[in-house]
């Protein structure tokens, strides 16, 4: 038996998944009457709607039918429209299909609760049949709403426009010009003419119904004036002008009474007329002004027309779901868009159709025979049925034997995973919206797979990658075709038929799956276990042997870049396939060279996040001292920074056996011994290096945005496998593997259970307490741990106790190696020697030991050159400057030596005690070096008080002073120092008391005598308006200037000062007094003159402020000079003639009286006579002559009609 022979219907005939409103064929309509799938949900909504419009059971004429796109609702609306048809044997035959649908379902095992709840029985549906076949009358208007709308129509009255021409159309009018169809054709249907004028139009040689248009438009006389023919009675004027002007009432009101009027032509109770509106969700949109004049056309027509006008809507969203998208509310009563949900009371819900099920009623029913035999192989591969075809649990096989015969040859998830699959594509892009996973979209696959498979064996399966045959990869668009063309392209590399055959079906099943969405991914994955499921064809295949070949495939399309190999959280390892971009870059990425830098760096990345290893963690602290960490990653060197330690981590060596590598390891080398486990981990191995290969390609520039993008998701898919897989694994290598410590491999109980970075810390602190066994010997308290430790410890004084204790073990170990060296050895080399194994030494550790040599008078530091090398020096320098610190055997100096500088100390600067005198180091330093000592306290003072006596001539006595205390800083020799100052005890006695007295001097008299310093400084000038006598009296107080011991004399010279001072102040006296008397008969002149020519005051200086401003000086000659008035006087009287004010003369009139001239006041003038005589005057005419030429210079100026004023 071939497939063919299983099922009840042909494979010959027209299945039409695709209902149209408009195709009423006879072949059509049998069709979708005879092979119409009923559900319990399909019977409950046409009950439901054939009952209402029969006895309206609510308040309202609204039915709304709604179902997502290719869920039947179409095919739902048509075979409401059978049930209801004017054509007797349509009805018939309709309701004898629903009929025995229900019959069948009620006699079944399934569930009725559906039809119960819609209250459906048998009898009703008789009562229904009866009545619609035998009793009513229903006219119906059925049409696509998208498809009949005007777009230039007005858009205020959209829905009215649409029903009324609609329903024109019913009446055999034209639906595109509603004024012709109101005004002539429906007039001439009136008086029964209408038939009659189209057959005379005919006899004219025109088609109405075909050349309306044209009459409409430009032959509208033509046609009245055959109408006026027809029937006379017409007004054909009145007609034109009402056509022509479109003069026609649009409102809702207007179309309930036509509706009305209409009904009432019918005079029938039983009369309905319903209006099958399809797709009405889609027409209104986000468009609130639509669904309210829906909402109007619904309720007028209700209120006018009494229930015998309907209106039934088809959409793919809930009348709830339009609401919303317009903004209104589905749950307020009181909103006006929601209110339309009262209007359609009567609903039809389709998303409850499977469409899996109307494909198995239509495409896959059988036989009665092929029945039989498909249960009896479902009785004997029952077991093997149940463990072949398994996929994920949601994926249902066959539930049992009536699935098993309902399916056959398909299996039942095969239209689940199809749907999803179709849906997905459309998502895409990949498909045309058109086929989604629907009712209408499985029918047609369905049919052209069994059509296909038609004369395969029973027995056989249908395996998935049919689903992608010629129907679905026909409806591919050019997104789909490029997502599958590099599949493509690396099949057409496989010259062998039959195998690239094979590989064909796997890549449309992965193609398939590969595209689900992220949603249904998660359900069903690209394993290769499901897809070896879904390739079946026989029931008793190898499963193991397909795998085989399945997976040989993967490996084939994975190294052409066309899919990829990811796995999951769980571990499981799923296919996907690359985009056109993807499968560019991915061979790119393959054909990277990944070298051995790139390739390090990577796993450098890994053990410092793991590890905490470092260049800002690369100092490790043991005992005292903090150790340079080095790294290095199979040879290649990540830190590198004059280590101590080396930390080495090998992917890669010589040998796997530990112990063989260590007898060759360094001993301050540390090996993480990665190898032996990385090269037994294929997978690791194989993913490090594409990660690897990634990271490299990252670094290139993208050509475009577009491979940018790619590249972004290779890095992300690359991060992801780095998070899932690869750090993982590595961790797990790094937290098990051995640990060789130079060339000892570290145990088990050495290491103990740490992981991570404490693992690391462990065995770093095994391996620094094999090289530095002696660290923990300077771990005490008392040895220093910083710079400024060990500063305070360079500073403390010599205990006598510490001369007789014996050496630490340390301080022999120091001292033995300065008595083995055969060189000068300075501090750095001991803190090299010491620092080294097996010791690891701190820097301040080996500094303080030697410093406690020192200060046991073993040794002693040598500075520069200098053997003189003071505490507070050390303190500060040795830690930086380690190399310039000489270690010298020290040398004694003689106690007499050290009694006698002591005495001469206390008696030089007057002190009862010295500190250090039982060492002669700390008594240098006590004496010289520290900053408050005698000689430094006193030097510092008188340096102080040479600078403020810089220009004194006693001075000289302190610069002394203050050259011998330099002198005896300068020596830096111990003894030389001592010996020194012990020689000079008596005159830099005597010349300290002298320095004493001038102290003395300045602490008490100082400002007396800068005081008469500054008095004849400020009086030099002035002194010479004194008496000869008075100035013998100033060249004797000049003396102090150069007196080298004022003190002796200060009180005559300040007795001195005072009376020159009383001197001076009667001159400054007598000068003011001079000016002010000259300044006053000025003033008293000018004011005279000011107020003779009208000037006011303000008009030249002020008195009062001119002679306070000329007696302020102190300078006497500049007061001498301030007394002579006469430029200021001619100033003054040019500025008074400046302010005069000149009348003007009055023009003449002639009939005004003559006015007088008003004087003009006279101008004084300054004039300055040459009074000088070249010839002396000896006689009474020498003194004419002399008269005689001032006369004449005063004569220039008498005419000038100005006064004169000799100056």
């Amino acid at each position: 038996m071939q497939f063919k022979d299983l099922y009840e219907k042909g494979l010959d005939r027209k299945v039409n998944p695709a209902v149209s409103a408009s195709d009423l064929s006879e072949d059509t309509v049998l069709t979708e009457i005879v092979e119409y799938v009923f559900t319990q949900e399909i019977i409950a909504n046409l009950y439901n709607i054939l009952l209402n419009v029969k006895i309206n059971q609510g308040s309202h004429i609204g039915i709304w039918i709604n179902g997502y796109y290719g869920s039947g609702k179409s095919h739902f609306l048509k075979y409401a429209s059978y049930c209801l048809s004017g054509k007797k044997e349509y009805r018939e035959m309709a309701f004898m299909r629903l009929y025995e649908a229900t019959q069948e379902i009620m006699h079944s095992n399934t569930d009725l609760t559906t039809i119960e709840q819609a209250g459906v029985s048998l009898s009703e549906l008789k009562s229904l049949q009866k009545w619609y076949v035998e009793q009513a009358q229903v006219e119906m208007v059925m049409f696509n709403i998208g498809d009949v709308h005007d777009a230039n129509s007005d858009s205020s009255t959209t829905f009215t426009h649409i029903f009324w021409n609609q329903f024109n159309a019913q009446r055999g009018y034209n639906s595109f010009n509603l004024a012709l169809a109101q005004y002539l054709e429906k007039a001439l249907d009136d008086d029964g003419k209408f038939q009659a004028f189209k057959d005379y139009v005919k006899a004219k040689g025109y088609d109405w119904e075909r050349n309306i248009s044209r009459f409409a438009a430009g032959r509208l006389d033509l046609a009245l004036q055959m109408a006026k023919e027809v029937d006379p009675q017409l007004a054909t004027d009145v007609i034109r002008t009402k056509i022509v002007n479109n003069d026609i009432n649009l409102s809702v009101e207007a179309f309930a009474q036509e509706m009305k009027e209409y009904l009432d032509s019918k005079n029938d109770r039983n009369f309905r007329i319903i209006f099958f509106v399809d797709e009405v969700s889609q027409f209104i949109g986000q468009h609130q002004d639509l669904i309210l004049q829906l909402q109007s056309l619904v309720k007028r027509l209700d209120e006018v027309c009494e229930s015998k006008v309907w209106i039934a809507c088809t959409a793919q969203q809930s009348l709830e779901e339009v609401v919303t998208a317009v903004g209104g509310s589905a749950t307020d009563p009181n909103n006006q868009i929601g209110k339309i949900l009262g209007r359609f009371e009567v609903r039809a819900s389709l998303q409850g159709t499977s469409p899996e099920y109307i494909t198995q009623k239509r495409i896959l029913d059988k036989k009665g025979e092929a029945e039989i035999e498909l249960a009896n192989i479902y009785e004997k591969d029952k077991a093997k049925l149940d463990a072949q075809f398994v996929l994920p649990s949601t994926y249902m096989a066959y539930k049992n034997k009536s699935d098993f015969v309902a399916f056959y040859p398909f299996v039942p998830y095969q239209f689940q995973l199809i749907m999803k699959v179709l849906d997905s594509f459309v998502n895409m892009n990949y498909v045309d919206k058109q086929v989604k996973g629907n009712e209408r979209s499985l029918l047609n696959i369905t049919f052209s797979i069994a059509k296909d498979t038609a004369n395969l064996e029973v027995g056989e399966f249908v395996p998935f990658d049919k689903f992608f045959g010629p129907m679905f990869q026909g409806s591919m668009q050019h997104l789909g075709q490029r997502a599958m063309e590099n599949a493509r392209q690396a099949l057409n590399l496989i010259e062998d038929e039959k195998q690239k055959e094979f590989y064909r079906r796997v890549v449309y099943v992965l193609f398939m799956v590969c595209n689900l969405s992220e949603q249904d991914k998660q359900t069903f994955s690209a394993t290769i276990d499901n897809l070896v499921t879904l390739l079946m064809t026989k029931v008793d295949a190898s499963k193991a042997a397909i795998k085989n070949e399945v997976s040989k495939v993967l490996d084939f399309l994975m190294d052409k870049s066309v899919i990829r190999k990811i796995k999951t959280d769980t571990g499981t390892e799923i296919y996907d396939f690359y985009t056109e971009e993807e499968s560019q870059v991915a061979q790119i990425i393959k054909n990277q060279q990944v070298d051995s830098n790139t390739y390090s760096e990577e796993l450098y990345k890994i053990i410092y996040n793991h590890l905490g290893f470092s260049a800002s963690s690369n100092k490790e602290s043991f005992g005292t001292r903090s150790f340079n960490v080095g790294g290095n990653v199979d040879g290649r060197s990540c830190l590198s920074n004059n280590a101590d330690i080396y930390v080495d981590f090998l992917t890669t060596a010589a040998t796997e056996l530990p112990d063989q590598f260590a007898f060759n390891n360094l001993k301050n080398h540390l090996v993480f011994f990665l190898y032996p486990q990385f090269k037994e981990n294929e997978e690791l191995r194989r993913n490090f290096l594409d990660y690897c290969r990634v990271q490299k390609f990252a670094q290139e520039p993208a050509i475009s945005e577009e491979r940018q993008r790619t590249k972004r998701i290779f890095q992300d898919r690359a991060k992801d496998m780095y998070n899932k897989d690869i750090l993982p694994a590595f961790q797990h290598i790094l937290d098990t593997c051995p640990i060789i410590s130079g060339s000892n491999v570290l145990s088990a109980s050495e290491l103990g259970t740490a992981k991570r970075q404490e693992r690391y810390k462990t065995a770093l602190s095994r391996h620094l307490n094999g090289l530095y066994p002696f660290a923990q010997m300077v771990t005490a308290p008392e040895f220093p741990k910083t710079p400024s430790e060990l500063s305070a410890k360079i500073l403390r004084s010599t205990e006598a106790s510490l001369l007789v204790t014996s050496l630490s073990i340390p301080e022999k170990k120091v001292k033995d190696y300065l008595e083995r060296s055969p060189h000068d050895v300075t501090v750095a080399d001991v803190i090299r020697q010491f620092a080294k194994e097996p010791y690891g030494w701190s820097d301040c550790v080996s500094i303080y030991i030697v410093n406690e040599l020192v200060r046991r008078h073993l040794y002693a530091f040598n500075y520069n050159n200098n053997p003189n090398v003071t505490r507070e020096e050390t303190a500060r320098n040795i830690v930086k400057e380690a190399a310039k610190f000489t270690i010298e055997a020290a040398k004694a100096i003689p106690q007499e030596v050290l009694n006698n500088f002591i005495e001469a100390w206390k008696h030089i600067f007057n002190v009862m005690t010295v500190a250090g005198s039982n060492d002669e180091t700390e008594l240098y330093r006590n004496c010289k070096e520290t900053e408050n000592s005698a000689l430094n306290t006193l030097l510092k003072n008188y340096r102080t008080l040479a600078r403020k006596l810089s220009d004194c001539p006693f001075a000289r006595t302190i610069d002394q002073a203050i050259e011998m205390m330099e002198g005896w800083l300068a020596i830096r020799d111990h003894k030389t120092f001592f010996v020194t100052i012990t020689d000079a005890r008596d005159e830099a006695a005597a010349m300290f008391d002298q320095c004493k007295n001038i102290n003395q001097f300045v602490n008490e008299q100082f400002d007396n005598y800068q005081g008469i310093k500054q008095f004849l400084a400020a009086n030099h000038d002035n002194f010479t308006f004194l008496t000869e006598a008075q100035q013998q009296t100033v060249e004797k107080l000049k003396t102090i200037v150069a007196d080298r011991e004022p003190w002796e004399s200060l009180p005559s010279y300040m007795k001195m000062k005072r009376n020159l001072n009383g001197q001076l102040q009667e001159c400054k006296a007598a000068l003011v007094a001079r000016i002010q008397e000259n300044y006053r008969k000025v003033f008293d002149e000018l004011d005279e003159y000011a107020k003779s020519v009208n000037v006011s005051p303000d008009k030249y200086a002020n008195r009062d402020s001119v002679i306070a401003r000329l007696t302020t000086s102190n300078n006497f000659f500049a007061l001498s000079t301030n007394a002579d008035t006469t430029r200021f006087y001619e100033e003054e009287t040019a500025k008074i003639n400046r302010a005069i004010v000149v009348p003007t003369p009055p023009k003449p009139s002639d009939n005004s009286p003559v006015v007088a001239k008003e004087p003009t006041p006279r101008i004084r003038k300054v004039v300055h006579l040459h009074t000088h005589h070249p010839s002396p005057i000896r006689t009474e005419q020498d003194v004419d002559h002399y008269l005689q030429s001032l006369k004449e210079q005063l004569m220039l100026h008498i005419g000038e009609d100005k006064e004169i004023i000799i100056s």
